[in-house]
């Protein structure tokens, strides 16, 4: 039988870390620091990238390097994920724009009057999402 202790709860938990997976990371780097304007945390070549977000941290792993032990855990997965980054609700449209004009295909959905999400694709086919936290009615 499991004894189940609940230490924090869970309505307080935040995610502290998301991890994508592509298979050309200097095109992911490129990406991510070039057009989403992200600051590189650390990076072993060939293997990972890592991000540090506001109170969160991005980790984008070339799926066959991770699948090996090394220094960090195996993280073994493949392209096709999902993270959803939070932006100001009067930002959609300047962030629209930016990322139009770096030939991304950008969809705008609208959750009604709680604010609405641009998705998109990193290179690695990543869907990506940018969205003021009210769509889920959280404060922004």
């Amino acid at each position: 039988m499991w004894k189940v202790e609940v230490l924090t709860y869970p309505g307080a938990m935040r995610v502290l870390e998301s991890c994508l997976y592509a298979d050309d990371l200097a095109a992911a780097e490129a990406f991510y620091s070039g057009v989403l304007g992200l600051t590189l945390h650390s990076k072993v070549s060939g293997r990972h990238l890592f991000y540090r977000l506001s109170g969160a941290m991005l980790l984008i792993f070339d799926p066959a390097a991770s699948a090996r032990p090394g220094d960090v855990p195996s993280h073994a997965g493949k392209a096709g994920g999902h993270v959803c980054f939070t932006l100001a609700r009067g930002e959609t449209d300047a962030w629209e724009a930016r990322l139009r004009a770096h030939g991304l295909q950008v969809t705008r959905y609208a959750w009604g009057d709680r604010g609405e999400s641009l998705y998109f694709e990193d290179p690695a086919g990543n869907v990506l999402e940018l969205a003021p936290p009210s769509i889920w009615g959280l404060e922004s």
